[in-house]
C-alpha cells in the first residue's frame, strides 16, 4: 500500500508493508528479535535540552535516535507497527466478546495521529495495547523496532517506563505532592539520582510553561495547569511515543485548546503523538486520523489542513471578557 508520509521532504511517496509482510527476527537486546535491517540497543532517555536557537528547552530526546534508521521497506521505521492484532475478551465460560479484529497500522516518527471511534468501537482497547497495558489474543506488535506484543507482564512495564509516555483525562497526580515532584516520579523507578530527577523535572515543567508553578499542589492549579503537569510527566523519561486518552475530556472548551495548543508544540519538534478521542473537533487537531468502528479500522486518512490550537488560544486570549477588559491567563502555553 503506498502511504503519502508527510514527514519526507515533498511528500514522499513510500511503499508499506502490507499485513502479511513476513517478519524474521534476529537476536537482538534482552533476547528480543528485531524487524529485519534493524540494529536496536537499549535506550537511554537523555535529559530535556536547552535549544541552541531560541534558548528555551526542547522536547526530551527519544528513544528512537538508537535505532539505526536505515532503508527498511523503502522508509522510516514506523514508531508502532502491528499486524493482524485481535483482541476477544472472555466473559463467563462460554461468551466471546471480538474486541479488534484483525486491525493493521503503522505509525512514523513526528506524526500526530488521532483514534477516532464511538464508545465500543475498539479504540480503548488499541490504546490499552500499543500502551503495552495488556496483550494481545493474536497478531503482532512492535514498538521502535522491538517486538513488544508476546513480552511478559515485568518485560512490558520496563517497556512502557521507558518508551512510552501517558496523558489521561484524570490527570492521575499525586495530591499531596508538588508538580515537581509528580514529574520526577516516573524518573525513581528508572533509577535516576535525586539530583538528575529534580533536574529533568524543572526542565520539563519549564517546557510546558509551569515554570513557577513547580511547588504547587495539584489542588492550588487549574484543570488545565494539571493536564500540563501530566504531560510534563509523560515526557520526563523521553519516551518514543506519547499516548493522550481524552486528553480534554476533564476541561472547558477554552483550556482544551489550550492543552491541544501544548500537544501540537511539542509535535512540532519531532515527539510523536497518538490522541484517542470521541471529539471530532479534538481529532481536527491531528495530522492523521484513524477511525474505528466494531472493531476495525474503516477510515484512515490525512488531515490536509489540520486546526491551529495555538492561533485559536491567541485569539480567544484577546478576546474581551463580559465586563469589557482583555484576559490573558498566565502560563500561555
Amino acid at each position: 500500500m503506498a502511504t503519502n508520509d508527510p514527514g519526507l521532504p515533498g511528500g514522499e511517496q513510500i511503499t508499506a508493508p502490507g499485513p502479511n509482510t513476513p517478519v524474521p527476527g534476529t537476536p537482538a537486546v534482552d533476547g528480543q528479535t528485531t524487524q529485519p535491517g534493524l540494529t536496536v540497543t537499549k535506550p537511554e532517555a537523555a535529559a530535556p535540552g536547552d535549544s541552541a536557537v531560541s534558548n528555551q528547552p526542547t522536547v526530551p530526546q527519544t528513544a528512537l535516535t538508537t535505532v539505526q534508521q536505515g532503508n527498511i521497506w523503502g522508509k522510516r521505521v514506523p514508531v508502532i507497527a502491528v499486524r493482524n492484532l485481535t483482541k476477544t475478551y472472555i466473559l463467563g465460560k462460554k461468551t466471546r466478546v471480538p474486541a479488534l479484529r484483525g486491525i493493521s497500522l503503522e505509525v512514523y516518527p513526528g506524526e500526530f495521529v488521532a483514534v477516532m471511534g464511538p464508545s465500543g468501537s475498539g479504540k480503548s482497547t488499541f490504546m490499552n495495547l500499543i500502551g503495552c497495558l495488556d496483550r494481545p489474543t493474536s497478531g503482532e506488535y512492535w514498538l521502535a523496532g522491538k517486538l513488544v506484543s508476546r513480552l511478559s507482564s515485568d518485560e512490558l512495564a520496563d517497556i512502557r517506563n521507558r518508551l512510552l509516555g501517558f496523558v489521561f483525562q484524570g490527570y492521575n497526580l499525586l495530591g499531596r505532592a508538588s508538580a515537581l515532584k509528580n514529574v520526577a516520579l516516573p524518573m525513581v523507578y528508572a533509577g535516576l539520582s535525586a539530583r538528575e530527577r529534580d533536574n529533568r523535572a524543572r526542565k520539563v515543567l519549564t517546557l510546558v510553561g509551569l515554570g513557577g508553578r513547580m511547588s504547587h499542589k495539584p489542588a492550588e492549579l487549574s484543570g488545565g495547569q494539571q493536564q500540563r503537569v501530566a504531560i510534563a510527566r509523560a515526557l520526563v523519561n523521553g519516551p518514543s511515543l506519547l499516548l493522550a486518552d481524552e486528553p480534554t475530556g476533564n476541561l472547558d472548551s477554552r483550556t482544551g485548546v489550550e492543552i491541544m495548543a501544548v500537544l501540537q508544540a511539542l509535535n512540532d519538534q519531532g515527539l510523536t503523538i497518538v490522541v484517542v478521542t470521541h471529539d471530532p473537533k479534538v481529532a481536527n487537531y491531528a495530522r492523521r486520523q484513524v477511525a474505528f468502528l466494531d472493531g476495525r479500522i474503516v477510515r484512515d486518512e490525512l488531515v490536509l489542513a489540520p486546526r491551529s490550537a495555538q492561533e485559536e488560544w491567541d485569539a480567544l486570549a484577546k478576546a474581551p471578557t463580559a465586563g469589557g477588559k482583555t484576559q490573558i491567563e498566565e502560563e500561555l502555553p
